[in-house]
């Protein structure tokens, strides 16, 4: 395979970058921050530019591990913690206030059918079952979007992870 350079113009991305790294001679990693870099095309390699990686840092790895990171990095992730805590929590507030209802709503659906004569309790078998479905569709919508299934022989339960995994990245360069 032979080995070219490409104009430093032509690299602005990372996936420019990327498509490009394992032909070109002048493209390669910094020494020191070991960045993505994109030389002159002359023999001394000077440095024309670099991209950045994108520094992150895990939320839970950061709470789990504190010495290692800055007191800012463990504050901004304490900040993110506590937000999404407290927004499950007004959720899950809201979700018991609404199973409360519908159960109620379900056990007075009950009482009525086993109140009346057995003659007459036929027609009352419909606003049961309609509370019965409402209940099982407020239960549903319930369950959390990264909620897992877990199967342990004859039970069945759910995994809820503490933090969604979109939300576990926090910027360093946020942080600094």
């Amino acid at each position: 395979m032979a080995q070219r350079t490409i104009q430093p113009d032509k690299v602005k991305t990372l996936a420019d970058w990327v498509a490009r790294w394992p032909k070109a001679t002048n493209l390669g990693f910094d020494a020191e921050t070991r960045e993505a870099t994109i030389y002159d095309t002359s023999k001394e390699r000077n440095k024309v530019s670099s991209i950045p990686w994108k520094r992150e840092a895990d939320v839970l790895t950061v709470l789990g591990q504190p010495g290692r990171f800055s007191t800012q990095a463990v504050a901004a992730a304490k900040s993110r913690f506590n937000t999404l805590r407290e927004e499950k929590a007004a959720t899950n507030q809201l979700g018991e206030e609404g199973l409360r209802l519908a159960e109620a709503k379900l056990l007075d659906a009950w009482r009525v059918y086993h109140a009346a004569p057995a003659a007459g309790r036929s027609a009352l078998r419909h606003p049961v079952l309609v509370a019965e479905a409402e209940l099982r569709a407020l239960e549903k919508d319930l369950i959390p979007a990264n909620a897992k299934v877990v199967r342990l022989g004859d039970m069945t339960g759910m995994y809820v992870p503490p933090m969604p995994t979109g939300q576990r990245g926090l910027p360093l360069s946020e942080v600094a």
